[in-house]
């Protein structure tokens, strides 16, 4: 399911070209020459996309197979325009129902588009109010959405686990998304979670060669973690060095863990910044862990790195170091890629340049690494978020903010 935010908002580069060109790239594996490809062979692939448009109109395009007919098919339709949540929890309910979406079926929600200070799809206004989907309302959407799934489809749901419905993955072609605080508030709502800790391109994902291996699969389908670690080679392999870009997976099941680990680095900070010296030394090394020029995020191991080298503190370095260790180092993995075990938070990350060698995969807010960012206009944003709420990194980060 990919849900197209195109709107073009002062300020931002217009999309409808890049929604269009994506469009064809998905329409393509379904429309292949039957004497290019085996269509017997074919995997059993549904995709929908809704797009929304500058222009006010919001399309529904659906592509699959008809087992009965014994032939692709792809629709489109007119969808009347509602407001953002209707919008996507109607396109999410209507897909899956027509895919007749089965218990041991996997899905994937892409969200698309321009994402900026904690929301999808956006245009911010003078007084910071953000009109578009902030991601706590995405994660409310979710929990309402998960509920009435649950209550629809309870007979799945009795078994011993008691685990409710969830995306196998949930994916950004947005920017700046793969962050601790995402990883957190989407845990309940997915396994998993494919975007980048800094800007995507507006080329986007490359929906052809991405789709290509579901829809032809080799000896049998991928399973969501094959497929999510598949995502991140195919993107960076899709971009120049000269286009710099970075996509990471990350296994939302020890989301509880990593924000555990996080807490305990943040009330040691917090504890040293009451010193002058020592807060300008840790100001200076969240600064050189920023992702990207003007961007108000570190990069979580890359400052864990630095806290430990540089730091000059033994409790510091000692949570830093734990942190790191949590996020890249692995299990057990031989004879588990189909199944994730064993593999780390961050479980793929790629990025295909030199200059973002300093990047592992997820970041962290940090408004005062970015001059002239003004933190204060979405800090209730902000402060919305689970991981704000359970921790003290909002305290930690808005007060080094203040101070700089």
């Amino acid at each position: 399911m990919v849900f197209m935010g195109a709107e073009t908002f002062e300020g931002t580069d217009p999309l409808d070209d890049a929604a269009e060109a994506d469009l064809q790239e998905i329409r393509s594996i379904f429309t292949v020459k039957a004497d290019q490809r085996d269509a017997a062979k074919a995997g059993p692939l549904n995709v929908y996309v809704q797009v929304h448009r500058s222009s006010g109109v919001t399309r529904r395009h659906r592509f699959g197979f008809d087992p009965q007919a014994g032939k692709l098919t792809a629709t489109v339709d007119d969808i009347p325009k509602g407001e953002p949540e209707q919008a996507l929890i109607g396109f999410i309910e209507d897909s899956i129902r027509e895919s007749g979406h089965r218990r041991d079926d996997n899905s994937m929600l892409v969200l698309w588009g321009h994402a900026y200070d904690f929301a999808f799809g956006r245009s911010r206004t003078r007084g910071g109010v953000v009109d578009a989907i902030d991601f706590v309302e995405l994660s409310d959407m979710l929990l309402r959405l998960q509920n009435k799934m649950k209550a629809q489809f309870g007979k799945w749901y009795d078994d011993e686990s008691g685990e409710p419905p969830t995306l196998d993955i949930i994916g950004f072609d947005a920017c700046d998304v793969a962050t601790v605080e995402m990883a957190c508030q989407l845990q309940p709502f997915a396994k998993y979670l494919l975007g980048s800790e800094i800007g995507i391109p507006i080329p986007g994902w490359p929906y052809d060669r991405i789709l290509d291996r579901l829809r032809y699969p080799k000896d049998r389908p991928m399973t969501p973690p094959e497929f999510g670690s598949y995502v991140v080679r195919r993107f960076c392999e899709s971009y120049p060095a000269s286009s710099p870009v970075s996509l990471t997976f990350l296994s939302l099941a020890q989301a509880n863990e990593l924000r555990y680990r996080a807490e305990l680095l943040a009330l040691a900070l917090l504890a040293a910044i009451d010193d002058s010296d020592r807060r300008l030394r840790i100001m200076e090394l969240f600064t050189q862990s920023q992702t990207g020029e003007d961007r108000p995020y570190v990069d979580v191991v890359d400052l864990c790195l630095n806290l430990v080298r540089h730091g000059g503190d033994p409790l510091i370095a000692e949570m830093a170091r734990a942190l790191g260790d949590f996020l890249l180092n692995p299990g057990p993995l031989v004879g588990k890629s189909a199944t994730g075990e064993g593999r780390p938070f961050i479980v793929d990350h790629g990025r295909n340049a030199g200059e973002l060698a300093r990047l592992n995969g997820i970041s962290l807010y940090a408004p005062h690494v970015a001059s002239g960012n003004d933190f204060d206009a979405v800090r209730s944003l902000y402060d919305g978020f689970v991981f704000a709420k359970k921790t003290v990194w909002s305290q930690l980060v808005h007060t080094l903010a203040k101070l700089s």
